[in-house]
């Protein structure tokens, strides 16, 4: 995720600055790299991006406070250790690649909103809960799509919705002037946005949108959020689906009422029981999801599944697996990457059968602990 919002930073291939090949020194417990990790990790930052990789750092310094980060040549100074020897085989292999990649598109059908202006005033402002964090909120629906192999731009407030057949926009705390505007015309026109608790609740000068949770969105979303209740740790309520299946949720309960919307799920416990909790509401030719509550993981997917078992939103490939499969596009050529970052063998997918690895010029075939596959294919 954190590769995927620096290349939407500008909607451009960016530059890893610092990566260590081999463990760091300021954490707690600094644990070496694994055999094959480094090379795996700078074809995961490749696969989401990058243009360039820089590694902190050549040597290893002889005194001061990193005298024990890693470094592609260690205190021995010798050519032989691990380490070096797999910076030298990135090094000929990203070199055998010369410019094939540079400039190389990564789309999208989902663009998730990323605004740090809402980081910040969500995270400053005091209540309703101490444990609601900015981004653990947008990682939780990163992977949903991160597992499916569904590839996700992180947009900026005035990005191109356009782009787009589905908006996540989770805690959009803080909505400024011409974002309401902006996510009604991109509804109105077929997209689909998904939001929910804590949003639309105040303006970029971080006084409240007076009216009702919440707030410009609520027309949109078709409720209104009369109470936020917030649960401790220890507490938790229940999502009850249309379906009778059940799904765990916490931290904030939206307390809503239908104006417009259809209720998918309601609470189970205490005073709220049967209120509405998770919504879907046609407006134009789109439609718009609101999660009041943070469901537990099985939860949140069935939600989102409703979005991508419409058929419009597809995988990369059709297979499930755990590997990471990403892909990048230039002048009509596709780069398909598939990485092993499990630290377990896993079997190549189906998808990829017969393929040849450009990396080795061998038969792509199963991948050991984090191994990558690179394969070349030719855009349909």
């Amino acid at each position: 995720m954190r590769h995927d919002l620096m290349r939407g930073l500008k909607n451009q291939p960016f530059m890893l600055m610092e990566q260590t090949p081999s463990q760091q020194n300021w954490q707690a417990y600094n644990s070496l790299k694994r055999p094959g990790q480094m090379r795996a990790q700078s074809y995961q930052t490749i696969a989401h991006g990058a243009d360039t990789i820089q590694f902190f750092q050549l040597r290893r310094s002889k005194g001061a406070c990193e005298k024990f980060h890693g470094a592609v040549i260690s205190h021995s100074g010798s050519e032989e250790t691990r380490v070096f020897q797999e910076c030298s085989q990135l090094g000929a292999e990203l070199a055998a690649l010369g410019s094939q990649l540079l400039g190389a598109d990564n789309p999208a059908q989902v663009g998730i909103l990323f605004d740090w202006d809402n980081y910040w005033a969500l995270e400053y402002t005091s209540g309703p809960s101490v444990d609601l964090k900015y981004c653990n909120q947008i990682h939780q629906y990163y992977r949903y799509f991160y597992d499916r192999h569904i590839p996700v731009d992180m947009v900026p407030m005035d990005g191109d919705f356009s782009r787009y057949k589905a908006i996540v926009a989770p805690v959009l705390y803080m909505v400024k002037e011409g974002v309401a505007e902006a996510l009604t015309a991109f509804v109105e026109a077929g997209g689909t946005l998904i939001t929910g608790f804590m949003s639309g609740i105040v303006d970029q000068s971080d006084n409240v949108h007076l009216g009702g949770y919440p707030g410009p969105l609520r027309k949109l979303c078709g409720v209104w959020a009369e109470e936020i209740d917030a649960l401790a740790p220890e507490q938790s309520n229940t999502l009850k689906f249309m379906d009778g299946s059940q799904s765990k949720c916490g931290l904030l309960c939206d307390i809503l009422h239908l104006e417009g919307a259809q209720a998918l799920a309601v609470y189970g416990e205490d005073f709220y029981a049967g209120a509405p909790a998770v919504t879907k509401n046609a407006y134009g030719k789109g439609t718009v999801y609101y999660v009041g509550t943070q469901p537990e993981a099985q939860g949140l997917d069935k939600i989102l599944d409703s979005l991508t078992g419409q058929g419009e939103i597809h995988p990369l490939i059709p297979d499930r697996t755990q590997l990471e499969v990403t892909r990048r596009v230039k002048d009509g050529t596709e780069f398909w990457f598939i990485l092993n970052l499990t630290g377990k063998p896993q079997p190549l997918p189906e998808s990829f059968a017969g393929e040849t690895d450009m990396l080795t010029g061998e038969k792509a075939g199963d991948l050991k602990s984090f191994d990558a596959i690179l394969v070349k294919r030719s855009a349909l």
